[in-house]
């Protein structure tokens, strides 16, 4: 409790103390005193003081308060009863609070008298968003002139912090003096009011649900920020996209910047009080800062954009240097002019900067993923700057309903939030989409280059595979040809000597040696692979035929295709083929007793099939029985290339052979 010899209702000299100031002093206080003690008020007096009996409710009472300010920490608790207090011209509108009465101690006079029997208990705020709130009670009709503090605090309720607690006795009149401090946010607003004690409860609650809508809104945002948390962190435990972790920062820091905002809307704790001072913009510049690095990550930029992501790196150290400066003056100092001209008029125009930086940037690389992202940040810019328009201006969009969700920045800022949101999915669906499609053809090349090596390997195997051929196939030719050929010579030498003596054994020699050196052609054609052409297969099969039947008394007659198409048959393939037709045509020569036999060698494009016909006397089922082993042999053989053998047989033989080519 401080105490003074005078609590007067009007001001006097604070630094004089002439007996002749003093005795005005003291006169002034008599009249007013002898105005309250015989109940003839003035009309201003009359119309200053507030009835605390007839407030139902709550009752503001700015227009019946006088205020004042002056330079912090220059006006002592005793001698507040000596300023200048002025008329309060209306309530300050949050966006009209002069800047200068944020970094000023701030007064409030008023006066209360209580018209009923019973004592009256009532509670008083100056604003929505002060500190340092100090309560002072002066009796007029008391002439030792006490000064009495009030006590600082009213209940352990947070949300009553800001709310002092007043108690007149019946039929009792006082005047009040209340020191305060506005906190340093541009949200402020000078809106006195007294509260009747058994309705506060229900008073915080109508002012915490002011804005249900607006909360109802922000909570939902809030939700989809948690989920798109979780959704990042996902991303980066399954792919380890280090970028998911910055949205995940940014995201967390939105979500908690609106989460904060709502759930600390008018409460008057030091936490929020500090929240709307500093956290709150802390929070936003973090978040913005986390945007960009992720951004740069995301889309890759400093390979694909090297400008972008140059000047991305540089508004990010430019915010973490702000956020520097203004934590140095915030902390330091009791600016608040400062700190407004630092946040609404150089970091939030930084974000405008480099959100239109941006957009343009996007624009002209005219990319897919970036138009994306850019959308994304036009919308979150276009309502940013409305949301910024309605703090700095106060603009109302409906003015009937100063209430309404519409007026509020955070709605639009949020909305802006949300929009931005659904074009970054847009564009994270389609950066998936390309990502999937780029790794399915990287697949695919993979694949085929995999396949291009093993045909390769596959090539140079079959390559050395035919060189080996060609080589046992040319040492065939010239050791074993040459060694079967001297011998069928000197066999045939022999028998000359002889001079038509028959020796039987020569003559077995003799014809061993050719059997022996046909077959050795046979293979040597067969692995050399020059030799691996369906036109070489056809012109070998008639040149044998032709030669086998040339010098016995049967016809053989070999028809050919018109065209004979460019195929490749392999060696095994040939031989196979060859042999069977080299069985019909022995069976045909041993046992058909045939005078014409005729090939016919026909070709499409996947097939190629020989016909061997005779016009012998056929094959009956003994005789099938009999030589039931060369055609198994010419069946298998036919089989073993995926092939057929089919045996017509009426009065003449018609054995029919197909192989796919």
């Amino acid at each position: 409790m401080s105490t003074n010899r005078h609590p007067g209702f009007v001001s006097t000299n604070a630094t004089r103390h002439h007996p002749f100031h003093k005795a005005i002093k003291h006169t002034c206080f008599y009249i007013l005193l002898f105005c309250f003690t015989t109940n003839s008020y003035s009309q201003w007096a009359d119309s200053m003081i507030i009835d605390v009996a007839a407030i139902r409710y709550h009752k503001p009472i700015g227009k019946y308060s006088l205020f004042s300010s002056q330079p912090k920490h220059q006006i002592p608790d005793a001698d507040i009863y000596k300023l200048p207090f002025n008329h309060n011209p209306g309530n300050y509108l949050p966006h009209d609070l002069p800047g200068k009465l944020i970094e000023r101690d701030c007064f409030l006079q008023f006066f209360l008298k209580n018209t009923h029997d019973t004592a009256i208990t009532v509670c008083f705020t100056p604003a929505y968003f002060c500190r340092s709130f100090i309560l002072f009670k002066a009796r007029p009709d008391d002439i030792s002139g006490s000064f009495t503090r009030l006590p600082d605090s009213l209940t352990t309720d947070d949300r009553s912090h800001g709310v002092k607690q007043i108690t007149l006795q019946p039929h009792e009149t006082a005047v009040y003096y209340c020191r305060f401090n506005f906190v340093r946010t541009n949200i402020n607003s000078l809106t006195p009011r007294i509260i009747r004690y058994d309705y506060l409860p229900q008073w915080n609650m109508s002012q915490r649900d002011r804005d249900h809508m607006l909360d109802v809104f922000t909570y939902t945002v809030s939700g989809i920020l948690l989920f798109m948390i979780f959704y990042s962190l996902a991303v980066y435990i399954q792919s380890r996209n280090k970028e998911f972790i910055f949205y995940a920062g940014y995201t967390f820091l939105t979500c908690s910047l609106l989460f904060l905002k709502s759930y600390l809307n008018y409460s008057a704790t030091p936490f929020n009080y500090f929240y709307e001072e500093y956290l709150d913009f802390m929070i936003m510049t973090g978040s913005v800062v986390m945007y960009q690095i992720f951004i740069r990550k995301f889309i890759n930029s400093k390979e694909n954009y090297p400008l972008l992501d140059k000047c991305l790196h540089f508004f990010s150290l430019l915010l973490i240097g702000a956020c520097i400066v203004f934590s140095i003056v915030y902390f330091l100092t009791d600016k608040y002019i400062l700190l407004n001209i630092m946040e609404n008029f150089i970091i939030k125009q930084v974000f405008f900067l480099t959100g239109v930086f941006f957009i343009v940037y996007s624009i002209k690389k005219k990319n897919t993923l970036l138009n994306y992202l850019a959308a994304g940040n036009f919308s979150l810019v276009v309502f940013s700057v409305i949301s910024y328009i309605i703090i700095t201006t106060g603009w109302k969009l409906v003015k009937d309903d100063i209430t309404s969700v519409f007026n509020r920045a955070l709605f639009y800022y949020e909305f802006g939030l949300v929009l931005e949101l659904g074009f970054f999915l847009s564009g994270l669906a389609y950066k998936n989409r390309r990502d999937i499609i780029e790794r399915v053809k990287e697949r695919e090349r993979l694949k085929l280059e995999n396949e291009r090596k093993e045909f390769d390997k596959q090539m140079a195997v079959m390559a050395a595979k035919q060189e080996e051929r060609n080589r046992i196939s040319a040492d065939m030719h010239d050791e074993l040809g040459s060694g079967v050929t001297a011998i069928r010579l000197m066999s045939e030498i022999m028998k000359s000597r002889l001079k038509g003596d028959v020796v039987p054994e020569l003559e077995k020699i003799s014809n061993s040696a050719n059997e022996l050196l046909g077959k050795m052609n046979t293979i040597i054609w067969t692995m050399k692979s020059s030799n691996d052409t369906l036109e070489s297969l056809i012109a070998y099969i008639r040149a044998h035929a032709i030669e086998y039947f040339d010098s016995t008394p049967i016809e053989c007659k070999v028809q050919l295709p018109p065209l004979i198409p460019q195929a490749e048959v392999s060696g095994e393939k040939r031989r196979n083929i060859f042999l069977s037709i080299k069985e019909a045509l022995n069976n045909a020569m041993k046992h058909s007793q045939a005078t014409q036999i005729q090939i016919i060698i026909s070709t499409s494009d996947k097939w190629l099939m020989i016909k061997v016909a005779d016009n012998g006397v056929g094959i009956d089922a003994d005789k099938l029985r009999r030589f039931g082993n060369g055609l198994s042999n010419m069946r298998r053989r036919m089989e073993s290339i995926d092939g057929s053998f089919k045996i017509e047989s009426d009065k003449n033989c018609v054995l029919t052979f197909e192989a796919p080519i």
